[in-house]
């Protein structure tokens, strides 16, 4: 995916505008929740969110969801990570199956 079509996303599925967050090399956050759904792409560096079942790696160019009130804590990798990220209060189409699991997961497209 490219920062453009995350923005063609954003903006379809009624998400604010993205923010880009800046993450120092081997940075960790506390673990903590959003109380609203995020979808995250990832520009630059390797980022590794930290939900209580794994720790999904993600690089540049990929994108995942994560569903409101999971708690996870952020990680950045060596080099640290750049990321776009926008939230909103209600699920897009994509998140009417319900065999879609709340843990974050990358974009389908």
């Amino acid at each position: 995916m490219t920062p453009q079509a995350f923005d063609r996303i954003c903006k379809k599925e009624g998400y604010g505008a993205p923010k880009q967050v800046r993450f120092e090399a081997l940075a960790r956050s506390a673990p903590h929740v959003h109380d609203q759904v995020s979808f995250v792409y990832f520009l630059e560096g390797e980022f590794i969110l930290n939900p209580a079942d794994g720790a999904p790696r993600y690089l540049a160019g990929k994108t995942c969801f994560m569903e409101k009130n999971i708690e996870h804590a952020e990680e950045a990798g060596k080099d640290g990570a750049v990321t776009l990220v926008t939230r909103k209060w209600q699920f897009g189409k994509c998140f009417q199956d319900p065999a879609v699991r709340p843990v974050p997961r990358q974009h389908p497209l």
